[in-house]
């Protein structure tokens, strides 16, 4: 088996660093004027976007991880011109995955129930179809079942 290991050259590794400089800022920004506001509709959209980003990402990986997986399973040798592709992005898995486990946790202990309206237990205790689904609606079960999720795919990805 050949062994590669690319280097970045000088060049790329200052842009990277920049603009992942940028976009922390950005974050951060972001995080004090619309997580933090006062205003309901600001931390809704805040929160909502921050987590239709992170897992939106999360699940392109994935993608890339299940062809691989598919690929093999198959028996398929068409794909291995271009493999080196998915396997990259697939191996940022869990990157993205305890990013998108910090988002979640920020959302259920920050009681956004706007965002996931189970949270909120005057609502569970009033509505009949959510007080029949609190068995799995909650935050513990959400909680246990979005790690065992994550932690599959984690496994998966790296075998």
């Amino acid at each position: 088996m050949i062994k590669q290991q690319f280097v970045a050259p000088a060049k790329y590794k200052k842009w990277t660093y920049g603009l992942l400089s940028i976009g922390l800022v950005a974050l951060l920004a972001g995080l004090f004027f619309l997580g933090f506001s006062k205003d309901e509709h600001d931390r809704t959209r805040f929160w909502a976007g921050l987590l239709q980003n992170s897992v939106y990402f999360l699940l392109i990986c994935n993608a890339c991880m299940f062809f691989i997986c598919i690929n093999i399973l198959g028996q398929s040798s068409w794909q291995t011109t271009f493999r080196r592709i998915p396997e990259a992005i697939a191996a940022v898995v869990p990157v993205f995955a305890i990013t998108s486990l910090i988002v979640f946790i920020a959302i259920i202990m920050g009681d956004q129930h706007h965002i996931y309206h189970w949270i909120d237990k005057d609502a569970v205790a009033n509505d009949k179809i959510l007080s029949w689904k609190k068995g799995f609606l909650n935050p513990t079960f959400f909680f246990v079942w979005t790690i065992i999720t994550l932690v599959v795919w984690i496994i998966v990805g790296k075998k």
